[in-house]
Parts: structure tokens; C-alpha cells; sequence
């Protein structure tokens, strides 16, 4: 729908732009609305040209920006859609500019259909790998048995995506017509909700009371030793219409004391999220005008990790965004900022090869690591093979794991908000092939939207390869915290005891997908597990998508989602 609109703007443009007006273009809303005719790339590129030569004149500007807010608005309020289309307006014609002559980009970025997977520019890029060395260090012998605890482990606490909202407002409308709830904008709103905003947060499409994190914290840390801290990214709130570098950096120090307050002596590391992008989703590789660089916010984030990041890759924050650094002996953790891979990163259109080096950089990380004797650790946002990161970014991050599979021994993400993890296999396009890792995708600690807050402890091997041998997930249930009753913290589950599991080896987890695949009690626990709900809000099509994650490190949706799962035909 939203692409079909974008084309006939393009052509009306090209036909009519002398006798363009609102009259006009309020017709051509109300008339697109119910229409469904498929836009083919031949189509597009011969509509995209055109346009690109009236957007090359800055007196159209005005008139394309104002029919966005009217397509925005047929779904959104007009304050949303006035705040986005102000926000995206310099980058959108910053890039539609430079892509005027190349209308086969403009609709690859449009219509997945149109992209050249050999593009070296798109999607077809390809990092160099070294060859592996014909001699490594040794690594230690290993425990007696693998599905027996060692002495000596590290117990790491992953929170992600935490979207605290500084402007929630209990009593609040929790289902208005914004895309976020749950600050109560007028009278009426707030006197008279259909459904109340909770003291302690919302299951719905609300973000988190500051209160909520807070008490998180505090109970985690009364409750729990950990070794240190891995922050997911995405601490800004989900009102990305209202974006301010200003106030995201504002948030970033507030809660980066809040965590620090309650672990004074604990090593934190903080990874990007593309919610710290502003625009959201937004970091201009250094190849675009510098007007564009996000420079405060990887100042910010490198203030965020010290003193933990001592040598940094390189000074890889202030530059990508990036960082690696040995948090024990022999353990390396590394983070990539995976906003070089988001599809709404407009940026990345002009040229989606290796943004700033990252990929580059994250190999030669990788290589020392190897030529040290280090396991390595990773940290990052956008897990490889979700719907919103790009494939070039998605294959190539996967070819990486591949090629050290036998130092990475943890990948950390989130973004997604449930929980859920990713397999890599030896043949990326053949599961039968041998399993070698798997990404962690941890719960959020937003509720947005419909879901419990939650966190992660992982305990890891600290004798051997650093493997992981446990992740315990905990809970709030918001539904029955009130102003007088503070959330309780409780156990959710344990993967071990859960799956039935003698380790958490790829080979293991690649059993459980199995499991889930055609045990339908398994099935239905894996989905109450990854909303922290007893009645998740996923339905059929939902569901079954949700299971094609668990082996789709990149996109091949057709070879990895499951053939005959047993999720499909029942709604929740």
C-alpha cells in the first residue's frame, strides 16, 4: 500500500507537478486507499526517474513532505506523521538526490523483488576472510564431562531494549491511536481511559516508567553476583517522532548512572541500539556529508563503557560505534553497531558495502583474538537474518561466524523485544550440515508491546572455551504490581531443565528446534516463554514466522521455516 502511493506520487509528479495541490492530492489519497495492484521494478524504475528530477528542485520539497504527512496520516495522527516526515527530511533528500540516476536502486530500496544480489554496492558485497592458520595456541584441557558445571564460571546478566519513558503517566490511555501509549496527552484522555495506564508499566504498546528499571535494578542487585553487564542497546523511549540528539544523550547519561548507582563496582558494556539513532535507525557512515555523523552519540557511548573498554579496537566507538576489549583472560567481548544493517537506515542505499569498514574491522578483531588464544564474546543489536537487517549485512556477518566458529563461543543480541535464538550452520543454506553456533536473543525489558519485562543471567565456562552452560530468565508480571504492591521478580525458566538439555552446544540447540518444530505442548511453552505471558498476542502467521528465526541466521525463509510445524492453525 505504502509503496503503491509512493509510485503514483512519483508518476503524478512527472505528469502534473506545474498543477500540483492539496485538492489534488487529497483525491489521490482517497482514492489509492483500497486499491492492490502490484508494482512491478520495470514500473517503478519508470516512475522513479522522473521524480527524481522534480526532487532535484527544492521548491517541490514542501509539496512531497506534505503528501507524506497525508499518507502517514490515513494510519497515524497528524502529530506523528508531521514529527517523522521533519525529522527524515534532510536525510531523504540528502539520498534520493544521489540515487536520481540510478532509479534501479531507488526501487531495490523500495521492493525486495528489485535487488541485484550481485550488486557489490548492495546487497551482493562480500568481506574478505583470511585463510585459518595452520598452527594455534593450545587451548586448556577440557572439564571431565561437558554437562557438568565447573568450578570456576562467570554469571553475566543481559538487559536489552529497555525503552524507559520518562513521560509516563499511570491512569494514562494504554490503547490510543498512537503507535506508543500511556502518557495521556489531553483531559479526556486521562480522566476517562478505556484501559488505564498500570503505577509499573503496561502490558501493551506502552514503554517503561523509569520507576520500573530502577526497582529491576535494585532487586537484581541485592539478589544476584554478577561478573559484569551487557546493556543491548535501545534505551531511548519508542516516541521516535519526538527525536532530539539533545534528549537522547540526556536519557543515555540517566541511565547510565542508574545502572552504575546500583552496581557501583560492576563493568558494564553498553552496545548501540537503533533506537539511539536520530533520526531513529539513522548512522551516517563516514562517506556521506559530515552534518550527517552521529559523533555526540559515540562520544557518549564511549563515556558509557569506561573504565571497562581499555584499549577499544583502534578507538572503534568514536569512529564506528564499534568496540572490543578483553573482559577476563583469554575472553574477548566485542560489539558491532549493527545500525549498518537496519533497512531504514536511508544512508546505507547509497552504498551498503562494509559501512565505515565494520565488517573489516570486525574480522581483524577476530583474527588477533584467534592468534592470542582468545574465545570471543559478542555483543550486538539486530540479530543476522531478522526481517529489518539487511541480507548483505546478514550473509556476510554469518560467512564471519563461519570462519571462527571455534573461538565464538557466545553471541548476544536483542531488538526484537521476545525471546527466541538463531542456529548458524556449517552450509548457511543447507540445515543438515553440521551446527556451529547460536545467537541468543534475549527478552526486553520494555513491554512494548504486550509483553512482561524481563532479563537474563548467563553462566559461562571461565575453565575452558568460555561456553556457554546455563541462561535463567526472570520476569515481572506487570498485571498484578499496582501502586501498593511493587513488581516481584520471579524465575521464569532455565534452557537446560526446559529443553531437556545435556549442554547448550549448537548440536543441542539444534535438537530443541526440532522439538519445537513437532511438539505441540513444546510449541506452545516456546511462545508463553518468549512473551513472559501466559496468552501471548501472536497469531498464526506471527507464529510461524517466529519459528523460521530459529534457523534463518540470514534470509532464506523457504529452506529454514518449518514445513509441517505444528503452530500454524492455532490463534492465540
Amino acid at each position: 500500500m505504502r509503496l503503491l502511493i509512493f509510485l503514483s506520487l512519483l508518476l503524478y509528479l512527472s505528469d502534473a507537478a506545474p498543477q500540483l495541490s492539496k485538492k489534488h492530492l487529497s483525491k489521490m489519497v482517497r482514492d489509492l486507499r483500497n486499491t492492490k495492484e502490484p508494482v512491478t521494478c520495470t514500473g517503478c524504475e519508470a516512475v522513479a526517474l522522473p521524480l527524481a528530477y522534480f526532487a532535484k528542485l527544492t521548491p517541490t520539497e514542501g509539496v512531497i513532505l506534505w503528501f507524506a504527512k497525508m499518507i502517514c496520516s490515513i494510519n497515524q495522527p497528524m502529530e506523528v506523521c508531521d514529527g517523522i516526515t521533519q525529522q527524515f527530511r534532510d536525510e531523504f533528500f540528502y539520498v534520493f538526490r544521489r540515487l536520481a540516476n540510478e532509479p534501479s536502486k531507488i526501487c531495490a530500496a523500495l521492493i525486495p523483488g528489485c535487488v541485484d544480489p550481485y550488486d557489490p554496492d548492495g546487497e551482493g558485497w562480500t568481506v574478505a576472510l583470511p585463510p585459518r592458520p595452520l598452527s594455534l595456541p593450545s587451548p586448556p584441557p577440557p572439564s571431565p564431562s561437558s554437562s557438568i558445571v565447573p568450578p570456576n564460571v562467570l554469571k553475566v546478566l543481559q538487559i536489552t531494549d529497555i525503552h524507559i519513558d520518562f513521560h509516563y503517566l499511570p491512569g494514562s490511555e494504554a490503547e490510543c491511536r498512537d503507535p506508543v501509549c500511556c502518557r495521556g496527552k489531553g483531559s479526556a484522555e486521562r480522566s476517562n481511559p478505556s484501559v488505564a495506564a498500570g503505577f509499573w508499566g503496561t502490558i501493551g504498546k506502552c514503554d517503561i516508567p523509569y520507576r520500573t528499571m530502577d526497582n529491576m535494578l535494585r532487586h537484581i542487585s541485592q539478589t544476584e553476583k554478577v561478573d559484569y553487564i551487557m546493556v543491548g542497546g535501545d534505551i531511548i523511549d519508542h516516541y521516535d517522532w519526538q527525536y532530539s540528539r539533545e534528549g537522547t544523550l540526556e536519557v543515555l547519561r540517566n541511565v547510565s548512572s542508574l545502572f552504575k548507582s546500583n552496581f557501583p563496582a560492576t563493568p558494564i558494556y553498553w552496545a548501540l541500539g537503533n533506537h539511539e539513532g536520530v533520526p531513529v535507525n539513522s548512522f551516517a557512515p563516514h562517506s556521506v556529508n559530515e552534518e550527517f555523523w552521529p559523533v555526540e552519540l559515540y562520544d557518549e557511548l564511549s563515556e558509557m563503557n569506561k573504565p571497562w573498554i581499555k584499549e577499544d579496537g583502534g578507538n572503534s566507538t568514536r569512529f564506528r560505534g564499534s568496540w572490543s576489549t578483553l573482559v577476563t583472560d583469554r575472553l574477548r567481548l566485542i560489539s558491532i553497531n549493527t545500525g549498518f544493517c537496519i533497512n531504514t537506515n536511508f544512508f546505507l542505499y547509497l552504498n551498503q558495502s562494509d559501512p565505515d569498514g565494520t565488517m573489516t574491522w570486525f574480522v581483524e578483531e577476530l583474527k588477533k583474538a584467534e592468534l592470542a588464544g582468545e574465545n570471543v564474546h559478542i555483543l550486538a543489536h539486530i540479530p543476522p537474518g531478522y526481517y529489518d537487517c539487511l541480507e548483505g549485512w546478514s550473509r556476510n556477518y554469518y560467512r564471519v561466524i563461519q570462519r571462527f566458529s571455534s573461538i565464538i563461543t557466545g553471541q548476544f543480541f536483542g531488538h526484537v523485544h521476545f525471546d527466541y535464538f538463531t542456529m548458524f550452520y556449517e552450509d548457511m543454506n543447507d540445515i543438515s550440515s553440521e551446527p556451529i553456533g547460536v545467537a541468543y536473543v534475549s527478552p526486553s525489558a520494555s513491554t512494548f508491546d504486550y509483553l512482561n519485562p524481563g532479563y537474563r543471567i548467563y553462566t559461562v565456562d571461565a575453565e575452558n572455551t568460555f561456553r556457554i552452560i546455563e541462561h535463567d530468565n526472570y520476569f515481572a508480571d506487570l498485571s498484578i504490581a499496582d501502586e501498593n504492591t511493587e513488581p516481584e521478580w520471579k524465575f521464569l525458566y532455565s534452557a537446560r531443565q526446559e529443553y531437556n538439555m545435556t549442554d547448550l552446544s549448537p548440536k543441542s540447540w539444534n535438537t530443541v528446534v526440532d522439538n519445537i518444530f513437532n511438539n505441540a505442548t513444546l510449541t506452545d511453552r516456546f511462545f508463553q516463554f518468549a512473551y513472559r505471558t501466559p496468552s501471548p498476542r501472536c497469531d498464526a502467521a506471527c507464529r510461524h514466522y517466529q519459528l523460521c528465526l530459529l534457523r534463518s541466521g540470514h534470509h532464506n525463509d523457504a529452506l529454514y521455516c518449518p514445513s509441517n510445524s505444528l503452530d500454524t492453525n492455532r490463534v492465540q
